[in-house]
């Protein structure tokens, strides 16, 4: 979402047409544009207006000159129905160039800015035949334009030379000059807040409309990883225990158990953990003690077997089960979940998956939508902003939500074995702990296997403290692998592994962890491996448009 300055500004101020092209920028371009309706330029020779002003420190300034109603160009001569209008395009660049002279002027910052310009028709649906001199349809945003304008800006400006980067100074003193009553500076922190809220916000809105599928018996729903999947079980566990039944909320992995019973309804009524804790603890049966060493073998089969042997004896049986992350689960797992429901009562089995993340192999499968089972997706990313959610595009992830900041860019690191890796992993925990202010507390150190994790533990690389998921509040940066971190995010990821063959799904259950920030440390052909596949989804995607 595009920050208005100032943000209080009424567009009711606006004419219609200036209005509509302003409300479509905010919702539609990515949180690192600024948008400056109506700026008025008096000069020696004559004023200037240029309807919309827009910044993004990425890619420069770009003037917006606004014509609404039915505009068309006859013989090189602009119209509006049957009456002439003076050239909009050069209207745009005469302002645009006013513009640019006086930001060289005010600032020495500022004596290499370029201003592109372009013009908006916001009631004009498309555009054929030859545009005058120096004018192309790349400078034009029609109707359809303005319903993605994030990429249409974008190729725009990179397409001339005379555009570049702002840098954070060069980004204050361009606002300070064109709204000099405006105090605007750049605060990290706030940013990451900012976009956690715009994050959620989206987020609530897609889940909601879900929610009540929890009417039916039987519901499987699927997302890809930040598409809300977690959001809409907590939201099922409290509409249940609003009714008054007696819910479990589980899945199989531990440090999401802990989160899912941090971030739920505190109730009598609600049972929260991993699935084979819960089993080995339902009242009312013996408790079922875990014997030392236990292996895989034993927690994929015993606490299964004791929930069965008792099954008449479980005190309270429940009314609705909610999993999350159900690709995890063995299809007998979840049998036995289906025998803990009370059968005189509403018997619902509510589950959310994501195929992409079966990182245990144990025979999930989605169930076929039918009388029986309720099938639907979350279609959207509402965790990762735009910069990582555009990476986890090449790996099947869904698409952003329309609204959902952008992040910063994706960091690729080559690193020459574990020791380099550690080094390397110091470096960036420095940078995003004492550069960008980043709380240690939502950063992240994800692995590819066990032995890497255990190194960095056992280091602390940079000086920096990383410990278990279980002792993340002794204010230590957690550092898990990527089996253990699935269903959780952080502000800041950093990815690293020292395996050139690490598999796709497993990178991308580990970067898709990140909610703005993403470091991903690893060897050079796999970084290349990375790359490519992002090329190739952008190719893709501009061969389809």
């Amino acid at each position: 979402m595009g920050h208005l300055v100032p943000e209080d500004l009424p567009l009711s101020r606006l004419d219609r047409s200036e209005r509509r092209v302003v409300q479509k920028l905010i919702s539609g371009l990515r949180d690192s544009w600024i948008i400056i309706p109506r700026y008025d330029l008096s000069t020696p020779r004559r004023p200037y207006e240029l309807d919309v002003l827009l910044v993004n420190d990425r890619v420069g300034v770009v003037g917006v000159e606004v014509k609404g109603g039915p505009v068309e160009i006859r013989e090189g001569e602009w119209y509006r129905g049957s009456s002439p209008l003076r050239s909009p395009v050069r209207q745009a660049q005469d302002a645009s160039y006013a513009l640019r002279d006086r930001l060289r002027e005010r600032s020495p910052l500022l004596e290499h800015v370029h201003v592109q310009h372009a013009v908006a028709l916001p009631d004009v649906a498309e555009a054929e035949g030859q545009f005058p001199e120096g004018f192309t349809r790349q400078h034009l945003f029609l109707t359809p334009d303005l319903e993605d304008p994030d990429d249409r800006l974008w190729d725009l400006m990179v397409e001339n030379y005379q555009n570049s980067a702002l840098t954070l100074e060069q980004l204050e003193a361009v606002v300070a000059i064109l709204r000099p009553d405006v105090s605007f500076s750049w605060d990290p922190d706030a940013a990451t807040r900012h976009a956690r809220t715009m994050l959620h916000r989206v987020s609530t809105e897609q889940t909601r409309a879900l929610a009540t599928l929890d009417q039916n018996r039987r519901v499987l729903v699927s997302g890809r990883a930040g598409s809300g999947k977690t959001r809409l079980a907590l939201a099922w566990a409290e509409r249940a225990v609003a009714r008054g039944e007696q819910v479990m909320l589980t899945c199989f992995n531990r440090p999401l158990s802990e989160w899912l019973a941090e971030s739920a309804l505190d109730h009598e009524r609600l049972m929260v953990g991993t699935l084979q804790r819960l089993l080995m603890n339902l009242p009312g049966i013996p408790v079922l003690e875990a014997p030392a060493g236990a292996g895989s073998d034993w927690w994929q089969r015993e606490p299964f077997e004791h929930a069965e042997r008792h099954l008449a004896e479980v005190a309270t049986l429940f009314d609705t089960i909610i999993v999350d992350e159900a690709q995890d689960l063995a299809p007998a797992w979840l049998a036995t979940l289906e025998k803990l429901l009370r059968t005189d009562g509403p018997c619902r089995l509510l589950s959310v998956a994501d195929p992409a993340q079966v990182v245990y192999r144990r025979g999930f499968e989605m169930s076929e939508p039918g009388p029986e089972v309720v099938r639907a997706d979350l279609t959207v990313n509402c965790r990762n902003a735009h910069h990582v959610a555009d990476l986890l595009r090449s790996f099947g992830g869904a698409p952003s939500a329309p609204g959902v900041p952008e992040g910063h860019p994706v960091r690729l690191q080559a690193c020459d074995g574990l020791d380099d890796a550690v080094a390397r992993v110091g470096r960036f925990l420095d940078e995003l702990v004492v550069q960008s202010h980043v709380d240690p507390a939502n950063v992240l150190v994800v692995t590819g296997h066990r032995v890497l994790r255990d190194r960095i533990r056992e280091e602390d690389p940079g000086g920096w403290g990383c410990a278990a998921w279980e002792d993340r509040h002794s204010g230590e940066i957690v550092c898990e692998t990527i089996h253990r971190v699935k269903g959780l995010e952080r502000d800041a990821v950093i990815l690293v592994t020292v395996d050139d063959d690490l598999e796709d799904h497993l990178l991308y259950v580990g970067m898709s962890r990140a909610v703005s920030r993403l470091v991903v440390i690893g060897p050079t052909p796999m970084l290349d491996r990375l790359s490519a596949k992002a090329r190739l989804r952008s190719r893709e995607e501009v061969e389809d448009g």
